[in-house]
């Protein structure tokens, strides 16, 4: 029997349902199908249901770049001409879907939607055509994703000036890599660049795409060539992002119409000719009611960075597959900030090559010259403009973008191949934002784009035999004086390791011999002058160069710096039979050199290496003398320095001095050496290159500031594993990637600990903090967390809340004073700690500082009356306290008046309680 008949029988008097197998047809489309619309789009347009006020109506005169940099860009924008835009289309009565293919190719391959199904299908443009302009249409088709940036129909389009301005693609992606983009599809093994810049949307009537956000939190630009749209807008509060994921993963967007679903949604009728900016993160769904032509556009921009952010978030959470995502998402992001510190401080992290090959080729060079445009780069340098005032948006979005690459694990970062450094590029983008905290909104408002690379400063077409030519006169300058070894040192005594890159690259050991490089190991660690270089009047500065900001003193085999001593009589000059020594110099530190760095020899190991080696403290020996230089009129040859009178003096120095100080001989290098000197080492408010961080590691000091200082969470625990003598550590202004690394077995026991205005600390953060380390070596036990000794621990600004508090006594019995000043904390927190004192939990608690929070009221003041071991409470600036709350407790609770020093101000001695 046909299984498409029923069939029936009886067996044990019951009878078996009719069950009929469905046979379908492959040309129909039934409701069954999965994906189908369960409600009637037609409705939709009729309701007067969405009559939101989103969308702004503006004239192409208002809308520019100023514009944008004073008001940002957050709202929908419609225009109904576009004669100040800077928008060129074709002709709409000339142009159609038969000039389409013509231009992009009969055999390009279209990504389709099948409408009613919202699945996608490929078909060529040819075919497409001919289903465009004939009758059968049995299914609903429509093209969203033609990319045209690569083929004759590109010249044919020019965006919105202000777009221009905008993209980051234009302003910060390596400008060679887009001039070597020969693909006109968008596959990603040969794209080049992200390809999104310009779409042509092919749509017939009756064609809709459900709601949706633009990949990536890109922002779009649409021009209604021919035909009609109907668009229906959701703002992207944080209510309606939140329902949109719900809805996306419920598998239910055929049932329920999401505009229904929100509190605000318009309906946007655009007609031939109107145009369309739709900003980052707005959910909107799009109808076609006639056929359509239309061409636009995304890009990526510094007005609404957290939204753009926040989306490829969104979409890492629903698991949007790779091709459907805006390509080299992560990459253009770390091109972004390289460009913005490019640009406003001078440095660049981009790698020789790119610098080389990106510096002067554009888009418009390479179609003009294609050939020569990559060879000419000399004389192009990036200089360090003036002050340039961000607005608030940029500073905003920079600040977040920074933060979210630094949160990124590994594997995520996808750091291009043309940045170099990755880790001194962020600290770099943080200590440019803290310079820019202070700037003039106002002052912002230039209509000039910051972002982007510079223009070309020289002729294009002068010859490579010339360039050839004036780089071999600058390289064989008689300036340049290169040192020998000193046949001295360890390195110069040793053999080949031949372990090393260069060693095993070396013919005597098996190797090419290409690099030509001598070992690694054998490396002279002081280097002199030759023989053939004469002195003259600045032989006291040839003789000890300058380092360069980020190259550490050498040291010896007991870890002490390498330094020549200053035998002034060397270079004494004889002038009428007199003799006088040359003036030594005042060294100038730049803003990039850290005050920690004694610029004293030129070490032969690379920066990258350095690490490899060991960093010691610097021994000192409270018996030795410490030898000045001799004078030739000098009668005793036993001269030795006042330890003691000089101490004196230098304890009164700053740090800067100090180092300064260090430069002038072996003995004073020694001398400024001594532990009592480094007990506190300030780096607030300053970037932290490697080379500071070895030399606090050799001054071992017991208290290190870091405020502000944007020093990563690598750096911080590669300075903690080798700082155990540290007990004070100042984290203020930092962010939580950075704090994290106090939560790893090698943290020192330290006693004070401020981590005031640290962004992102909550409560969950905070009991990962005070939690056990999970780094532990196998062997070694820790139950407990390393801050159990802590005794001042500041939360000032922090997320704490009262949860986060009820963790402190548990986790640090030996805590006592805690700042939980401007913190969302209430009574119940100082209730906490007050009870953890009495119990014996806590019992040297005798501190609590609670500032300008808002929700403590006259109740804690109770509990303070109560507390056994009170020395300071202050609750200066608590609204719902008043100095008539604070005297009536004190006279209803004590047996003493307590001394008031301010309103709401309380600082009691332990002695006037009872």
């Amino acid at each position: 029997m046909s299984a498409a008949v029923g069939m029936s029988c009886q067996t044990n008097n019951r009878n078996l349902r009719h069950k009929t197998v469905k046979v379908y047809d492959d040309d129909e489309v039934e409701d069954e199908i999965d994906g189908k619309r369960t409600f009637d789009v037609l409705e939709k347009i009729k309701s007067e249901k969405y009559d939101a006020d989103c969308i702004l109506e503006l004239s192409s005169e208002e809308f520019s770049f100023k514009y944008i940099q004073r008001n940002g860009f957050y709202s929908p924008i419609r225009f109904k001409e576009k004669e100040h835009l800077g928008l060129h289309v074709p002709d709409s009565e000339k142009f159609g879907i038969l000039d389409v293919q013509n231009h992009v190719g009969a055999k390009r391959v279209l990504d389709v939607m099948e409408c009613v199904t919202q699945r996608a299908m490929e078909m060529t443009m040819k075919d497409f055509a001919a289903y465009f302009e004939g009758n059968d249409r049995k299914r609903i088709y429509n093209v969203i994703s033609l990319e045209f940036s690569q083929t004759r129909l590109a010249p044919l389009v020019r965006r919105p000036s202000v777009v221009d301005k905008m993209d980051w693609i234009d302003l910060a992606w390596p400008p060679h890599l887009k001039c070597e983009q020969s693909e006109q599809t968008n596959k990603m093994s040969n794209m080049k660049y992200p390809k999104v810049q310009k779409y042509c949307l092919m749509s017939v009537g009756g064609c809709y795409t459900d709601f949706h956000v633009d990949f990536g939190g890109t922002s779009v630009w649409y021009h209604i060539l021919k035909g009609q749209k109907i668009f229906w807008l959701i703002p992207p509060t944080n209510k309606n992002l939140d329902m949109y994921e719900r809805w996306t993963m419920s598998g239910k967007q055929g049932d329920l119409f999401f505009g229904d679903l929100v509190d605000k949604c318009q309906r946007v009728h655009l007609d031939t000719g109107d145009s369309l900016m739709i900003p980052s993160g707005w959910i909107h769904a799009v109808y076609t009611p006639v056929d359509s032509i239309v061409f636009g556009g995304n890009f990526l921009h510094s007005f609404n960075i957290p939204m753009q952010l926040r989306v490829a978030q969104l979409e890492e959470r629903l698991h949007v597959p790779p091709r459907f995502r805006f390509p080299y998402f992560q990459e253009v992001l770390w091109y972004t900030i390289e460009r913005y510190i490019c640009n406003l401080t001078g440095q660049s992290f981009l790698t020789e090559e790119y610098q080389r090959r990106s510096m002067l080729v554009n888009k418009q060079q390479h179609d003009e010259n294609p050939d020569g445009a990559n060879d000419d780069i000399a004389g192009i340098a990036i200089q360090k403009k003036e002050h340039v005032h961000l607005t608030s948006y940029e500073l905003k979005g920079l600040q977040h973008l920074v933060e979210s690459l630094e949160r990124l694990p590994k594997s995520k970062k996808f750091i291009p191949i043309g940045i170099e450094n990755p880790f001194g590029l962020l600290t770099a983008a943080k200590q440019m934002i803290f310079d820019h905290l202070g700037d003039d909104s106002e002052l912002a408002v230039t209509g000039e784009e910051i972002a982007h690379w510079p223009k070309p400063t020289r002729n294009l077409k002068r010859s490579r035999s010339e360039e050839v030519k004036t780089v071999r006169r600058s390289t064989s300058s008689s300036s340049r004086v290169r040192r020998v070894r000193c046949k001295q040192c360890e390195a110069c005594v040793r053999g080949d390791c031949g372990e090393c890159v260069y060693c095993k690259d070396m013919k005597k050991f098996g190797g090419p011999g290409t690099m030509k490089q001598s070992c690694l190991l054998r490396r002279c660690t002081n280097p002199l002058l030759p023989s053939t270089v004469r002195p003259d009047g600045d032989a006291s500065v040839m003789e000890t160069p300058p380092l360069p900001p980020e190259v550490p003193p050498a040291e010896d085999e007991d870890g002490t710096p390498v330094i020549k001593k200053c035998k002034l009589s060397r270079y004494r000059n004889t002038e009428n039979g007199t003799s006088k020594t040359p003036k030594i110099e005042k060294v100038k530190m730049s803003k990039d050199q850290s005050p920690l760095v004694p610029r004293v020899t030129v070490p032969r190991i690379r920066k990258s290496e350095m690490m490899k080696h060991a960093v010691r403290p610097s021994p000192f020996n409270e018996d030795d003398d410490l030898p000045i230089a001799k004078d030739d009129d000098n009668e005793k040859d036993d001269a030795t320095v006042d330890k003691d009178a000089w101490m004196q003096i230098l304890k009164r120095l700053p740090q800067q001095d100090l180092c300064r100080c260090m430069r002038v001989c072996a003995a004073f290098l020694k001398l400024c050496s001594h532990p009592s000197l480094w007990k506190s080492v300030d780096l607030s408010e300053s970037p932290i290159s490697a080379d500071a961080l070895r030399c606090i590691v050799r001054r071992q000091p017991q208290s290190i500031d870091l405020t502000r200082s944007y020093v990563s969470s690598d750096q911080l625990d590669w300075l903690l594993k080798r700082c155990p003598g540290l007990r004070s550590l100042n984290l203020t202004g930092n962010s939580w990637p950075l704090v994290s690394a106090i939560s790893s077995a090698a943290c020192p026991p330290l006693v004070t600990l401020n981590l005031s205005w640290v962004s992102g600390l909550t409560d969950s953060l905070l009991k990962q903090l005070m939690a056990a380390p999970r780094d532990a070596r196998p062997g070694q036990q820790i139950t407990h967390t390393r801050l159990r000794y802590l005794r001042h621990l500041y939360l000032n600004g922090t997320d704490a809340t009262n949860a986060g508090v009820s963790l402190l006594p548990v986790e640090l019995p030996h805590l006592e004073s805690v700042d939980l000043s401007y913190c969302s904390v209430s009574d119940k927190a100082v209730r906490c700690l007050v009870s953890a004192a009495n119990d014996g939990a806590c019992p040297g608690l005798h501190t609590i500082v609670a500032r300008s929070c808002p929700d403590i009221t006259a109740k804690s003041l109770k509990h303070i009356t109560e507390f056994r071991n009170l020395h300071k409470v202050d609750f200066s600036d608590c609204c719902q306290i008043t100095e008539k709350d604070c005297l009536d407790s004190l006279n209803k609770h004590c047996s003493k008046r307590l001394k008031m020093l301010e309103v709401g101000l309380m600082v009691v001695a332990h002695d006037t309680l009872v």
